[in-house]
């Protein structure tokens, strides 16, 4: 079983052309470099009109971690200093898992059951304003994710882009000390970060969505 993450940048036509440009640069950086340091779960992305993103993730377990890898990854972007550096753009991602088929040589010429909940499912959250959200093959598992994913939500609008700088670097893997010293603050300073965003709830979060995700696969 695999998952399939579409996504699309909100209000992406709205960006100028640096910012858009700027988008671009990130997404082909997360790309390669989770092609690299995750080429066992990753599958690759592609990424259309500049704002339409699509990739499997080979061990649908993971997909949650990759979503939120790519939703810091966007919410780090940012323009100005100091106290008035923000990020004008976020993201819209849908999680689907089931079968995936994979006959042809580009991700968006594969079909299956995870393309269409995740392609279906994002059209639904442009409607009822969602930004994250999960399908699977099991109705008691999704309408579970769908409450939790909720609670998610309310979590993640609370993320600056200082609370993306270090949660994208704890969901790639950095521990404290290394996260500190990638972005040039205390140690302190970074688990400050990690509580004021909640990263106690969303790392039970994605232990939860494995723990789900693995009884699927049984």
């Amino acid at each position: 079983m695999k998952a399939v993450i579409t996504a699309d940048i909100i209000d992406y036509s709205g960006l100028d052309s640096a910012k858009a440009d700027e988008v671009l640069k990130v997404l082909h950086g997360l790309f390669g470099e989770l092609k690299s340091v995750r080429s066992n779960v990753f599958e690759g992305f592609s990424v259309r009109r500049g704002d339409s993103i699509q990739g499997e993730v080979s061990d649908a377990r993971d997909s949650l971690r990759v979503a939120l890898m790519l939703k810091t990854a966007i919410n780090r972007i940012s323009f100005g200093q100091g106290k008035k550096r923000k990020s004008p753009v976020n993201v819209r991602i849908a999680i689907g898992v089931g079968e995936v088929i994979s006959e042809r040589d580009t991700v968006g010429q594969s079909f299956g059951e995870a393309y269409l909940f995740s392609g279906r499912l994002l059209d639904s959250m442009k409607k009822q304003k969602r930004v994250i959200a999960a399908k699977t093959i099991d109705e008691e598992v999704n309408m579970e994710l769908d409450t939790e994913f909720r609670l998610l939500e309310v979590i993640m609008n609370n993320w600056k882009v200082t609370s993306a700088d270090v949660l994208y670097l704890t969901l790639s893997g950095f521990d404290e000390k290394q996260t500190a010293l990638r972005l040039g603050i205390s140690q302190s300073a970074v688990n400050q970060r990690k509580k004021s965003a909640g990263w106690n709830a969303v790392n039970a979060m994605l232990k939860r969505y494995e723990d789900l995700i693995d009884k699927l696969n049984k």
